[in-house]
This record gives C-alpha cells, structure tokens and sequence, in this order.
C-alpha cells in the first residue's frame, strides 16, 4: 500500500507540462514560414520524443529532462497549398506520461494589410481582397512573374520601399 500511496503522490502532476496548449499560426501566405513557440516542464526525470504532423517542423525531436526543467520547442509552419492544417504535436515520456500541443494554421493566397518581404511567383497569382501597403521601414519585393489579382477597388499604398524585379520575359502583373 505504501508503493501506491507514494507512487500516487509522485503522480500527482502531470509528467509533462505543456504551455500554451495551442498555438495558433493564423493565416500564412504560400511560399512563407511561420514559428511559435511552447514551453515544456518536466516533473519526472525522463527523455520526451516530440513528433510534429506533416507540414510542421520542431527544432528538437528528443530531449533528456531532469525533474522541474523547462526547453522552449520552436515549431514552424510551412504551408505545402492553400488550405486548414490543424493537429497535435505529441509528446511522449519514455518512462511515463504524454501531452499534445494543438496547432493550427490557415495557408492563404490573400494578401490584405500591411505587406513585407518577399511575394514569390511559385504561388502566384495573388488575390487582393482590401487596401495594401508597405509601410515606412518596410521592404517588400515583387519577384518577376507575379500576378496581383485587385477583387475591387483598392489601393496600394507605399510608404517604405518597394522593389518590383518584373523582365520583359516574366512581368509583374
């Protein structure tokens, strides 16, 4: 009796913590990436395998923990087509207990808002569907070959800088 009193106890915390729960990348746009993070806590000396479902990826797979150690995991996004990519990253004690870590994510071919970076041609065309802009100390690039679908009248404001890599051969449309 006293072997499960004891155990119990020990038991009484989950063996693996996770924070937060759920990470919720929003929309992405194609051809981009999107990293969140979540904290892992230990209450059980053991070795946690952590295995990401198809189109996300995490900066460690395995990690050796002691009792009451925590290891931040990076997990990024990178959206394969438009679409809803929601799972669970599992994570799985080697001597006891396992958690998920619910993920979810929207990839999109919309562009709206404030814009930087790159716009690759490999997902174009683009639908414009309100006002877009780059903002001041922001750069974004229009690579050549992409195509700027407007769905109605709106503007494209630009207060940064812009640079638009159009050929004669691939224009930016």
């Amino acid at each position: 009796i006293t072997i499960f009193a004891l155990f119990g106890m020990a038991m009484a915390q989950d063996p693996i913590e996770v924070d937060p729960t759920t990470l919720d990348f929003g929309n992405v746009l194609m051809g981009n990436t999107s990293t969140l993070s979540f904290t892992i806590t230990a209450n059980l000396e053991q070795t946690v395998t952590i295995t990401p479902p198809n189109f996300y990826s995490v900066d460690t797979s395995v990690i050796a923990m002691v009792e009451n150690q925590t290891q931040v995991v990076n997990v990024t996004f990178s959206p394969p087509s438009i679409g809803n990519y929601n799972s669970f990253i599992t994570l799985v004690g080697s001597t006891f207990g396992s958690a998920t870590v619910a993920v979810n994510a929207t990839a999109v071919n919309n562009l709206e808002g404030s814009l930087s970076g790159t716009i690759s041609a490999d997902y174009s065309p683009y639908e414009i569907s309100n006002h877009i802009s780059v903002e001041t100390e922001d750069t974004l690039i229009i690579e050549p070959g992409v195509e700027l679908q407007f769905l109605g009248e709106y503007r494209f404001d630009i207060y940064g800088d812009l640079t638009v890599q159009g050929r004669h051969d691939s224009l930016v449309r």
